[in-house]
């Protein structure tokens, strides 16, 4: 027999808690001080915080650039076969996001005769990366960040990453060049990001938000981390654009008995293995295909440490979720907006009922090949989602992130009849009585003086 670690419940039982979102507002009393220190002390601060939170002191911070094009070149040559994913997924990642800039357009509309409105999509002159490198430094997230930045036309893209030692405490000379995990810094020079900075945590985040002696401050900063990181991210919004606050990761599966309870089994666990709050849940009609998941789940669970995330994940957050019929399932979808959904059916009129019916996720995974992993690494999405119910008002890291839209308007200057004024005119008389509603009198004068005065 194996360990039965997750719940199966069924939906009418399901507790309110399990529509709850995550907060963020875990080590907010730790990181305001930090931000305060990079603001006014810049990198004196940030030596100060790698010292005791990395062990670690780097200076300057930045490392070499051909520190970054050795740590390409020899990935190159060491795994040709991660070298080559990693190129296959940038060149994926750099696609979907150019059409995602193609469908940005300026335009100019003369909405009134005389009223002449445009928008034009500027990208932002610097973003700014982050990308963790703890127990699983985030090699991916490299390319999910930057490819979007790169498709806007950014200029001027940073990375920070957490220090790491040289190898072999590097040369005599050396051994105080800044360094970080060499896979993530080669797939920072694949992805053609020059500048790469070893900071971590919030003093990352801190850094790039407010500029420091060698850190250029950023327009938008993007990138996952922490609860720390998180935690700088919503307190410097304003100072700089951000992409998301992200909690613990999620994956919801809408399956029948269609789909391949190994493989479902499997998805569950890619999300439960990120930590011990990561949350995996199926939703199914058929308790018979809901036992043989679990038996796969327990399968899986038996080969881990007690210790193992996913063993904590599956029993604290874990739910087989029991529905009378799948047309339920897109309530409770909805409902808990989760960060990735894959509807696991075989194709047909059910499988395009529920693709209809839900609306609340980050991204949907359609069909028993679309695997989340797909979506994790190879196939062009971005898999910097939004979590704790936030998919209800925002998507994932996109092109749009990186992107200003700014309006326009302008008047005809030379006109044949007052009908050519017709629209304007209309405006300007409408602004003068909104404006006196208002109370505010200067702005019904600018109003009234070119109403005058028009001709």
């Amino acid at each position: 027999m194996y360990e039965e670690v997750i719940k199966i419940i069924d939906a009418s039982g399901l507790p309110g808690t399990f529509f709850s979102a995550h907060r963020h507002d875990e080590g907010l009393d730790i990181v305001p001080p930090l931000l305060e220190a990079v603001r006014t002390r810049g990198d004196e601060a940030i030596r100060e915080f790698a010292k005791k939170f990395d062990r670690a002191d780097p200076y300057p911070f930045e490392i070499a650039p051909d520190v970054l094009k050795e740590a390409e070149e020899n990935l190159r040559k060491d795994d040709s076969v991660l070298y080559d994913a990693l190129c296959l997924s940038r060149d994926l990642a750099l696609k979907f996001a150019g059409r995602q800039r193609e469908s940005f357009i300026d335009f100019e509309e003369e909405l009134s005769p005389g009223l002449i409105t445009g928008q034009k999509i500027i990208p932002v002159e610097r973003a700014g990366l982050y990308v963790p490198a703890g127990r699983y430094p985030l090699l991916s997230t490299v390319i999910m960040c930057a490819a979007p930045a790169k498709a806007a036309g950014v200029k001027d893209v940073i990375l920070c990453t957490p220090p790491a030692p040289r190898p072999d405490n590097g040369a005599p000379g050396e051994k105080s060049r800044a360094y970080a995990d060499a896979n993530i810094l080669a797939a920072a020079s694949l992805c053609g990001i020059a500048r790469v900075y070893a900071i971590g945590g919030a003093q990352a985040i801190a850094a790039m938000a407010y500029g420091t002696e060698t850190v250029p401050r950023a327009n938008v900063i993007v990138g996952p981390g922490n609860k720390y990181v998180t935690a700088a991210k919503k307190l410097i919004f304003g100072e700089a654009g951000i992409d998301l606050l992200a909690g613990p990761t999620e994956v919801m599966i809408i399956a029948d008995n269609t789909a391949n309870p190994a493989w479902v089994a499997a998805d569950m666990f890619a999300q439960a293995e990120h930590d011990s709050d990561a949350q995996a849940v199926l939703i199914t009609a058929d308790r018979v295909f809901a036992e043989k998941v679990r038996t796969e789940i327990g399968k899986i669970v038996s080969r881990l440490s007690d210790d193992a995330a996913a063993r904590k994940s599956f029993a604290r957050n874990g739910w087989i979720i029991l529905v009378k019929d799948l047309q339920e399932a897109p309530q409770i979808a909805n409902r808990k907006c989760p960060e990735h959904l894959e509807l696991a059916l075989d194709p047909g009129p059910a499988r395009d009922t529920l693709e209809k019916a839900v609306h609340n996720y980050g991204s949907v995974f359609i069909g028993h090949r679309a695997a989340e992993v797909l979506g994790d690494y190879a196939a062009g999405l971005n898999h910097t989602l939004p979590t704790s119910g936030s998919a209800a008002f925002t998507g994932g890291l996109s092109v749009r992130h990186f992107l200003k839209t700014v309006t326009s308007l302008r008047t005809k200057e030379s006109v044949s009849s007052d009908d050519d004024l017709a629209g304007w005119e209309a405006s300007m008389k409408a602004a003068e009585r909104i404006a006196l509603a208002e109370g505010l009198t200067g702005h019904a004068l600018a109003a009234a003086k070119r109403l005058g005065e028009k001709n």
